[in-house]
């Protein structure tokens, strides 16, 4: 996920290294990539991923092949254009592409 979502390399248990900033502690890893960890980490939550990125959506459909994962989103963010089973917890709702989630989240202004 760092690799993927920040560019950055992982060089220590405290320490990574940033082509943007250099080496950096790993607390200013982006508000993205701590999400995800929390994600895949912790099961007892609901997770903000409107701090996540487009670029995390598929991860953060990747966790949730292999667990129930609630989330909070306030945008429409891209799934891309695969299947996927995303449950609208709102109005009880599973949909199935991304035409289908916009379509409902904006049927039921719920952004």
């Amino acid at each position: 996920m760092i690799k993927d979502i920040d560019k950055s390399d992982v060089i220590g248990p405290k320490s990574i290294d940033s082509p943007f900033l250099g080496s950096i502690p790993v607390e200013r890893l982006s508000g993205g990539v701590k999400t995800l960890i929390l994600m895949n980490n912790d099961s007892e939550h609901i997770f903000n991923a409107s701090a996540c990125g487009d670029n995390c959506a598929k991860w953060i459909l990747k966790i949730a092949e292999k667990k129930d994962l609630i989330i909070r989103l306030g945008y429409l963010m891209d799934f891309g254009k695969d299947e996927f089973d995303i449950e609208i917890v709102n109005i009880g709702k599973t949909v199935h592409n991304s035409l289908e989630l916009a379509e409902t989240v904006l049927d039921n202004h719920l952004i």
